[in-house]
């Protein structure tokens, strides 16, 4: 299980009710953005892992668990629910900013599917805590440390 968040390109004047029904082809990959998603990724993160085949491209953080997927030109990201608390507040703090950073080099709109909002509306991720503490305590986790 994992906290995602998934990137849409809307038209001008589109409703993000209309961009996410929408059965939209299938985008081009797009290198150059993802060159500058890596850079920006490692800027924040610091090392992270690259695992290429294209059509897609995938980066990991081994430290939080955050992963950035550019598939057959599409974009999505994750992080598991590994964290609660203070600790998930940091990690979807990072995640957000990652997912910024996708959006500036894709042109792409960000939207937090568990929150049901684009990510321009969320005041605070912190608003997905509760999720990340309602998993840990599903599972036991709470107060584990993540593998």
């Amino acid at each position: 299980m994992s906290y995602d968040l998934y990137f849409y390109r809307r038209d001008p004047g589109q409703s993000w009710d209309e961009a996410l029904t929408a059965a939209a082809s299938a985008p081009q990959p797009d290198l150059k953005a993802w060159d500058g998603v890596v850079a920006g990724a490692r800027d924040l993160l610091g090392e992270v892992n690259i695992v290429a085949y294209p059509p897609n491209w995938e980066l990991d953080h081994d430290g939080t668990g955050i992963s950035v997927n550019h598939w057959e030109g599409g974009w999505e990201m994750s992080v598991p629910y590994w964290t609660h608390g203070e600790a998930a507040r940091q990690v979807v703090g990072l995640l957000y900013e990652v997912a910024s950073v996708v959006e500036r080099e894709s042109g792409f709109e960000c939207f937090d599917p568990q929150l049901g909002l684009p990510k321009a509306q969320v005041a605070d991720p912190g608003a997905a805590v509760p999720t990340f503490d309602a998993v840990a305590d599903q599972f036991g986790r709470r107060g584990a440390a993540h593998a």
